[in-house]
Order: structure tokens, then C-alpha cells, then sequence
């Protein structure tokens, strides 16, 4: 029955949308609405989204749940890198949001360039536009503010929008490539060389802290429920997969796909901060995977629920090399351009379907290749969102990969794991008792031969090869 448990409110607001769930200690989701967000592109290279419009989303999402489901604690999952300002005293929105996809400070990385190595070395990762320290810089040197401004991220506006003040959570300030990955803490060094003053910058908190908030009201609840879990969607999904399990990687696919799991050997970001300890883990972003199957779909005029479906009719090995804004990881190739390969007059919608859905699978192996050289061995894959519900991408994954994927029956994976560490922080359940709960996994297992795995994979390196060519 709904009452045997306490119930969550979990929010994940995402690229595309903002997802409202009611979630329950036995891992079962009793509820579900989602309100669709825009997106604008007002230049090439710029991808900008309306802060207003997300806090709308994530009130109108919140109430068609709480309106049917007594609410004990809030979780919170959010797009990660993604950067505003707004005004200290009166709390309107100074910019657009500049989302993680967002290029416009490619000059800028450029001129850094010489400072990447020390960037790397105190943040773990590679200095490129994609995270939040080169846009916020962009934004300080082309940008006039007046006002006194505050800078943070999408758990930031949300948070001070609820009236928790002005806070971000350890792993999504370590996305903001301002944060020392050692301490936890902002790096003096990093504010001076992008610029930043550290008077903007919101506290870093954990990822479990309870937070009692003054505006809960405008989400239907009383100011006594607490929003006690916070997480970048990435790493909440890890969480869910019970990502503190040694060995437990996972892709998550949605606009990009992050691959992620915990390690303390060169790690790229801070998975979660629970119960006052830090936990680190190496991480790789590629920037277009289901991206690309709508920017085909919409260059088609269909769907990409129907391209998908086309997939599997396909006769030729099609490449396409999504590299709309360069190419992210392994690559991190802001020079990349990005281009279909192998067309012939005989090549149809099902080819280009599955080039795009190939796109996806072989960066994750090249991903995987990378890591292993790195000595991160992983023998199975446990896969989330929205691209583990497609039976033939999960099947081209490991066959082009060699490995087992485990793709999750549950998709809403990062709003299940802010659910568990709002549960956490609410002192509703603990580790063990989330150990407790069983989760659905379809599994996939290799069915090429390494003689044919190789040949595809040829294929795509010779395309990737020509995308890169520019750089060299």
C-alpha cells in the first residue's frame, strides 16, 4: 500500500525536461509527470535555456505529484556544468542558463590552453567549454552586471529558488571546474584564473544534507519536508545502480552519455559527498549520442522512436561521426567536424538510423578502451535512460564493445538515486536498507566474433579519423 512506505518527491531536471516522481523505500515508483523544457540556439555554438522556464517546469511537474501523494523528504537531480547569474537581493535571473552543450568559450579555452595540465591536475578534468568555469568567465568579460551577482548551477537556482540559499552539492561543483578535487573545496588558483570571485560562488554542501527550506509551499508541501538529497544526474544514477559496489560501471544515455564509477586512481570527478565522506570517481562525458538521433530524426522529418525502430532493416555500414560541437570524450577534439561516411546510392533511412544508433555504441567502446589503459577494467556495463529501453542500440553495444550490458528495466534511474539519498538525508533509511532493494536488469551478451567486432570498428576509427582531420 502507498502509506507502508515513506514517500519521496524526487525532481530530475533534465536537458529536455523536468521529471517529477513519488518513489517509495521499496524502489517502487508510484507516480509520474514530466513537463518538457526549450531549448535555443541563438548562435552557433550557443545553447541557452530560459531559468524562469525551468523553475516553472519544476513547480508544475512537482504539484500533479504532491497533489496525490503525502511527501516525508525531496531529492534533487539536475543537467550538471549548465551556469547562470542572478541578482543577490532580488533574486532575478541576470542571464539565460548556458547549458553543458554550450561552445561559446572555445576562444577561451584556447587561450588557456597553457594552463590546462595544472587545470587537470587540480580538478581532474580537461579544460573545455563544456563545464561551467569557461562560461561563467565568457559571461563576467561580455556581460555588464551591475548588480551584485550570484553565480551557480541548476541545483543552485532550484535550491535558492526554494529558499535554501545559496548552495551547491560537492559533485556538481566539481563539474564546475572551480573546485579542488582533493579537498572539496574551491580552488583560490582556479577563481583567479578564470576570473571568478569567490563572494559569487555558493557554499558546497553534501550531497545528503538536510536542508529546510522557506518556499517548499509552491511545490504543495510544508516547509518541514526537507529537500535532503542532491545530485548530479550522473551520479545519481551511479547511486541507484548501488555504484559504491566494487566494479559497478554504468552509461547513462540521454542528450550525451556519461559513463561513470568509483575509483581513487586519477579520478575525473566527486561521484557523492554521504555521510561526511567524499567519494571520487572517473568519469567520461561523450556530447552527442541521443542528441544525434533527434538531429536525424528532425532532418528526416520523423521521429527518433520511429528511426529506431528502422534500425534493424539496415543492409550497409553507414558512419556517422556526431561531432555537431567537437567531440568530447576520449577525444576532447573541439576541432572535430562532424560527418557521415560510407554513403552510396543504396544507402536508405535504416542505414543512417543505424549509423546514428552505431555513433552511440562505438564511442562507448572507444570510451571503455581508454579507461583500460588508465587500468579501469570493466566486465559488464549497467545502463540507464532513455537510449537501455532500445533493445537493438543495447545489443550493438555489446557487440561492438565485447562486454555484458545490464540495461536497466527502470529508466528514471537518476531520479531513483536522488530519491535514496534524499532518504538517506532524511534519516528515513540507510545504506543497508537501500542495499536491500532489487532493481530489473535486461541483459546483453557479446554475439559478434572479434574478427567481425574488429571490421566495424574499423570502419568507424577510418570515419572518426576523417572528422578529426582538421586537427591534426
Amino acid at each position: 500500500m502507498e502509506n507502508s512506505s515513506p514517500i519521496i518527491l524526487a525532481i530530475d531536471q533534465g536537458s529536455g525536461s523536468t521529471k517529477a516522481l513519488a518513489i517509495n523505500l521499496k524502489g517502487e515508483v508510484l507516480a509520474q509527470a514530466e513537463v518538457k523544457i526549450d531549448t535555443t540556439f541563438p548562435q552557433p555554438g550557443w545553447v541557452e535555456q530560459d531559468p524562469e522556464e525551468i523553475w516553472r517546469s519544476v513547480v508544475a511537474a512537482s504539484l500533479q505529484i504532491t497533489k496525490a501523494h503525502k511527501i516525508s523528504a525531496v531529492g534533487l537531480s539536475i543537467q550538471r556544468e549548465s551556469v547562470l547569474f542572478w541578482d543577490r537581493t532580488t533574486g532575478k535571473a541576470l542571464t539565460n542558463v548556458i547549458t553543458w552543450q554550450d561552445r561559446r568559450a572555445s576562444e577561451l579555452a584556447e587561450k588557456s590552453a597553457k594552463n590546462a595540465a595544472r587545470v587537470k591536475e587540480i580538478t581532474g578534468l580537461e579544460l573545455d567549454p563544456m563545464f561551467s568555469a569557461l562560461k561563467a568567465q565568457w559571461l563576467l568579460e561580455n556581460q555588464n552586471f551591475t548588480s551584485d551577482i550570484r553565480i551557480g548551477t541548476i541545483d543552485s537556482w532550484i535550491a535558492f529558488k526554494l529558499g535554501a540559499g545559496h548552495i551547491i552539492e560537492a559533485g556538481s561543483a566539481s563539474r564546475t571546474q572551480l573546485l579542488d578535487i582533493k579537498t572539496g573545496q574551491w580552488s583560490q588558483e582556479l577563481l583567479d584564473l578564470f576570473k571568478v570571485d569567490i563572494k559569487t560562488l555558493p557554499r558546497v554542501c553534501s550531497s545528503d544534507e538536510k536542508h529546510l527550506c522557506t518556499n517548499m509551499q509552491v511545490l504543495g508541501l510544508t516547509n518541514d519536508v526537507p529537500l535532503s538529497g542532491i545530485m548530479g544526474d550522473s551520479h545519481a544514477a551511479l547511486f541507484a545502480h548501488k555504484g559504491w559496489i566494487t566494479g559497478n560501471f554504468k552509461a547513462t544515455f540521454g542528450t550525451g552519455t556519461s559513463l561513470m564509477g568509483l575509483t581513487e586512481t586519477d579520478p575525473q570527478t566527486i561521484a557523492w559527498s554521504v555521510g561526511g565522506e567524499l567519494t571520487r570517481a572517473a568519469e567520461a562525458n561523450i556530447l552527442s549520442t541521443g542528441s544525434t538521433l533527434v538531429w536525424l530524426a528532425e532532418l528526416l522529418d520523423t521521429t527518433p522512436d520511429e528511426l529506431a525502430k528502422l534500425a534493424p532493416e539496415s543492409t550497409q555500414q553507414v558512419e556517422i561521426v556526431p561531432a555537431f560541437n567537437g567531440l568530447g570524450a576520449p577525444w576532447w577534439d573541439r576541432e572535430a567536424t562532424g560527418i557521415i561516411a560510407g554513403l552510396t546510392r543504396g544507402s536508405s533511412r535504416a542505414d543512417l538510423a543505424a549509423a546514428a544508433l552505431r555513433s552511440t555504441a562505438a564511442q562507448i567502446n572507444d570510451v571503455m578502451e581508454d579507461f583500460a589503459k588508465s587500468g579501469i577494467k570493466i566486465d559488464s556495463l549497467y545502463a540507464d535512460g532513455g537510449g537501455a529501453r532500445n533493445q537493438y542500440l543495447m545489443q550493438m553495444l555489446a557487440n561492438l564493445s565485447g562486454k555484458k550490458i545490464k540495461s536497466s528495466r527502470l529508466l528514471e534511474l537518476s531520479a531513483f538515486g536522488a530519491a535514496m539519498v534524499a532518504a538517506l538525508g532524511a534519516g528515513l533509511a540507510t545504506i543497508t536498507d537501500i542495499e536491500k532493494i532489487e532493481l530489473k536488469y535486461d541483459g546483453y551478451s557479446p554475439r559478434l566474433s572479434e574478427e567481425e567486432r574488429e571490421k566495424a570498428l574499423k570502419t568507424w576509427h577510418k570515419a572518426l579519423a576523417a572528422s578529426r582531420m582538421k586537427a591534426r
